[in-house]
């Protein structure tokens, strides 16, 4: 009885294998010769993944489910985050020598895609595909600050788990946290999660929308916020648009300034104005880009 789940689990797996390694439908007596597993217990299991959705059936044959490809969208789509964040966030952890993330929000928690660091990060309970409360976390807080007001509404009320004594617990803390965020541009955390430890965070736009976020953690007596925010927030406004290039064929990548009757500006990433200047910028080109892809 113990090992019930398990090998249901397991039959689940071959199921789906069968289906990873053909192309079209497969009819039950395909499935089951394939899988090696009995006609009536594969059929069973058929009859539950299409409720989930994640087979489909048409007629007497089966197809992999739309359930199926949201799922693949979304881990092409952090994947592609990944790799473009990673070299960047790489370069920023060599220049301050503190820890970097690359995290996304997940209901009411961040889920770290890639960390970069030294031997301080061991220290550290972040972990890729760890998760944390967001309003502990530089990125968690920069993630909140720019999602919907009902998003951040419904996190007030679900109650804000508490990682240490420094955590943000009220409503109104953690509304005037996100508000200094929009104005601003970047987080700050001390403490909030890890005892010692403080962050600086920045959003990653795509299309005019906060996709992800980063930050640069390290010792709290160590961090220097004035100087570290604007690394941060370059490197987030330069990870922005290496993904906006990567959305485009190279060959019809656009140059916001290229035919735009505008002259070419020269913006100075390490300020919070040039920063926001940027985002203006990108969002005025916004449309055009998607026509061009």
């Amino acid at each position: 009885m113990s090992d019930a789940p398990s090998s249901m689990v397991e039959r689940v797996v071959l199921i789906l294998g069968v289906f990873s390694r053909s192309s079209g439908t497969l009819t039950l007596g395909q499935i089951s010769s394939r899988s090696r597993l009995p006609r009536s217990s594969v059929h069973r299991i058929l009859q539950q993944l299409v409720t989930a959705r994640w087979i489909e059936r048409r007629d007497n044959e089966y197809t992999l489910g739309l359930r199926m490809f949201e799922i693949g969208s979304h881990v092409e789509q952090r994947t592609r985050f990944s790799e473009v964040a990673r070299p960047l966030m790489q370069e920023l952890s060599a220049a301050t020598g503190h820890v970097v993330h690359l995290a996304l929000l997940d209901e009411q928690d961040v889920v770290y895609l890639e960390k970069v660091g030294g031997t301080f990060g061991s220290t550290l309970p972040s972990r890729v595909g760890g998760r944390l409360p967001a309003h502990c976390t530089g990125v968690g807080k920069v993630l909140l600050a720019y999602s919907p007001k009902a998003i951040t509404d419904e996190y007030k009320k679900s109650g804000m788990r508490r990682q240490t004594n420094a955590s943000i617990m009220t409503e109104d803390a953690l509304e005037t946290s996100i508000l200094n965020i929009r104005n601003f541009g970047y987080s700050t955390e001390r403490g909030e999660a890890v005892p010692g430890v403080g962050c600086v965070g920045a959003p990653i736009f795509e299309f005019g929308n906060v996709v992800a976020a980063i930050s640069a953690c390290g010792p709290q007596q160590r961090l220097r916020v004035d100087e570290l925010k604007h690394r941060v927030m370059w490197t987030a406004a330069e990870i922005s648009r290496r993904l906006m290039a990567s959305s485009c064929p190279p060959s019809r990548a656009v140059n916001p300034m290229q035919n735009s009757g505008h002259s070419a500006t020269v913006v100075d990433f390490s300020t919070p104005a040039g920063w926001r200047r940027s985002r203006a910028a990108e969002e005025e080109h916004r449309i055009e880009r998607v026509e061009k892809c």
